[in-house]
């Protein structure tokens, strides 16, 4: 996750797909096998980018946090990612 590129200097279909890992990469790290060892061991993605997209990513995500969309049972969701700028 830390390697994707989320720089706006790229081509707007490869920017996309990088997004799209990045969204697979939390729904990995949510609930699958591999993913949730991957946090356990290693601690939360990290999700970096130009500001101009992380920031609005974060906004969106933190968005569904709060509108519990991101719950996972019942427990308390806690994020497997960190968008860090």
């Amino acid at each position: 996750m830390a390697n994707l590129d989320l720089s706006k200097n790229q081509e707007p279909h490869i920017l996309a797909a990088n997004l799209r890992k990045a969204f697979s990469g939390i729904v990995a790290g949510n609930v699958k096998e591999q993913g949730l060892k991957a946090i356990a061991e290693h601690g939360s993605f990290k999700i970096t980018g130009d500001l101009e997209i992380i920031e609005p990513l974060d906004k969106l995500l933190r968005t569904f946090v709060d509108q519990r969309r991101m719950k996972l049972g019942d427990k308390e969701y806690k994020p497997c990612y960190e968008v860090v700028s």
